[in-house]
């Protein structure tokens, strides 16, 4: 199953990938923080939204790695 290919500039590429930095960065301190200020049930449901949208953008980026290994493999370079 092929899948499509999604065309996007460098620059919306580098936002993204800090954008999953941040999202993980913050997922990790709101799960430490939440047990001590007393929210630990509201913490846990931030932190997997979180890291629920952190891993959607982590799958676009596993095909994009994907896509540029098998164009390069196609041009010879390795």
């Amino acid at each position: 199953m092929a899948t499509p290919k999604i065309q996007t500039s460098i620059s919306v590429q580098r936002k993204l990938s800090i954008a999953v930095g941040v999202l993980s960065f913050l997922a990790f301190v709101i799960q430490g923080l939440s047990t001590t200020w007393g929210f630990q049930s509201v913490g846990e449901q931030i932190t997997q939204t979180a890291l629920l949208i952190s891993g959607g953008i982590n799958l676009y980026f596993l095909g994009a790695t994907t896509q540029k290994i098998t164009e390069e493999s196609k041009d010879g370079k390795s």
